[in-house]
């Protein structure tokens, strides 16, 4: 395979690892998911409705 390739894996590796490792300790959710629009959205327009009635926190 490519190097290219084997770069793309490890990535995807240690997202993959990074994530496992957020939910195994507990941690909340980041921020950014509390809102009904995409990060790109979020990024651009400054904008944020929350998707759960005002809670700052996810249930």
């Amino acid at each position: 395979m490519s190097r290219t390739v084997w770069v793309l894996v490890a990535l995807i590796a240690a997202l993959s690892i990074a994530h496992i490792w957020r939910d195994s300790q507990g941690m909340p959710a980041p921020s950014y998911t509390l809102c009904k629009e995409s990060l790109v959205t979020q990024i651009f327009k400054g904008s944020c409705t929350l998707r759960f009635e005002g809670e700052t926190t996810a249930s």
